[in-house]
Parts: C-alpha cells; structure tokens; sequence
C-alpha cells in the first residue's frame, strides 16, 4: 500500500513541477520582438520580457474637457534617460513634406527641450532612414509618418523602460497622415508639425499629459487642433517637471 501511494506522489510531483517549467518558459526570441503591434488606447502598458511598454496617442482637441482641481500643470512618469545624448531617426516617407523641413522642425522641437536643461545636452542631431518604423523594439528612436487606426489621434508616442532601473531605452513616435501637416503659423489650416513634435519629445524625454484646462497653454497639455502653435515653446509649468528629471 505504502509502495502505491509514493508512486502515485512521484508522478503528481512531476505533473507539477512539468507543468510550471512549461508556465515559465517566456519566448525571447529577436523575431518575436520585433513582431510586437502597438496597441489602439492609452495610456496602454504591457510588459514584455524585463521591458514596460507605454503609447500616448494625442488627441484632437475636446470641447468636453473641463478645468479640475489645481496640480502642478506637469506630469511625470517616473522614468528617464540615463545617458546622453538621445540620438533619433527620420522617416519622411508620406509626409507629402520636404526632408529639410522635417528635419529643422524636429531639430527645432528638441533643441526647445534642450535649451530648458542647461547641464544637460538631452538630444543629439536625428538623421534620415526610410526604413525607420514605428511600434517596433529595437533600441532605435523612430521618428515616421502614416496612416493610424483612429483617426481622432493626432500623433502617438510610445516609450520603452527598464522595469528594474526605470530607465527610458527607445521611444517611437507616429505622426498621423490623416491630418495635414506643415507649418501652422502660416496656413492654420494645417497641423503644425512644430507644435506636435514638440509635445511627442516630451513623452519622449518621460514627460505625461495634463488635461487640466487651466494648463491649456503647456506643451505637455493633452489635445491640440489645426493651427495651434502656442505649444511650440515650453511653458514654466513644462520647465520645472523637466527640471525636476534632469536638473537646471
């Protein structure tokens, strides 16, 4: 009877414990990476391998959004990069705009975040590939155009992070080609490529929307519309949340 009952343990033990090795047997292959698909919502985190994935789609402006309680007008998502500076890639691909205005307008929106950190130099020069992606992990920071599945969302950010050291390792940021981009100073008609650049740097650099209304004129403010430009230049709220990551 003892002889039965130790034989009937030993296979439930090892029922078990083949049954956790399986539970336990995550996939790392480079492949299964680099098929990971952005999701439609925000802010959406999942966790893949020892990396946290955050999107922060940007929305068209809301009439419905209402003045809350008073906060500090910046929000911080407790993640940064660690070492400098943030080198980044350009697709210009279905733009319908010139690589030379790209290029100076990105530059433009992250030398805005630079000049507001004096010790610290937070992007470098970004460069044009075609190959460039958005959505896809690989530790490059691409920058492309195209098409998105809502088109209420004028741009999405996603970031990856170190769950062990918080510290940023890649963001990704999709303009949408449903709006018109160019320069809205000069035709309001357009969605101003400075102003939502601008923005997308910021989650970029571990920056949150605000979508209190009384912070309506910050840069990190959560809805923008055709024309706006005024977040171009970093706000004083904008400035002391950056501050607060990366020192004066």
């Amino acid at each position: 009877m003892r002889k039965v009952f130790s034989i009937a343990l030993t296979i439930v033990l090892m029922a078990t414990f083949s049954f956790n090795t399986m539970a336990f047997n995550i996939p790392s292959s480079e492949t299964a990476r680099e098929h990971s698909q952005a999701p439609d919502h925000s802010p959406v985190i999942t966790e893949d391998w020892d990396l946290i994935r955050v999107d922060f789609p940007h929305p068209a402006k809301n009439s419905n959004a209402v003045k809350t309680k008073t906060d500090p007008g910046y929000k911080l998502l407790g993640v940064k990069w660690k070492q400098f500076p943030v080198d980044y890639i350009i697709n210009p691909s279905n733009s319908g705009l010139s690589e030379a205005f790209i290029t100076e307008t990105i530059s433009a929106a992250a030398e805005e975040w630079d000049n507001n950190t004096d010790t610290t130099d937070l992007f470098s020069s970004g460069v044009i590939n075609y190959t460039a992606k958005y959505g896809v992990q690989n530790f490059k920071n691409e920058i492309s155009f195209g098409s998105y599945a809502d088109n209420s969302t004028i741009a999405v950010t996603s970031i990856w992070y170190s769950r062990a050291t918080k510290e940023i390792v890649e963001f990704d940021i999709l303009f949408n080609t449903y709006y018109t981009w160019g320069d809205g100073e000069n035709d309001p008609a357009l969605m101003d490529l400075l102003n939502i650049a601008t923005h997308e740097l910021g989650h970029g650099v571990g920056m949150g929307d605000v979508y209190n209304t009384a912070y309506d004129y910050v840069t990190m403010y959560g809805y923008s519309s055709n024309g706006d430009i005024i977040k171009r230049d970093l706000a004083p709220p904008d400035i002391i949340g950056l501050e607060k990551m990366y020192g004066q």
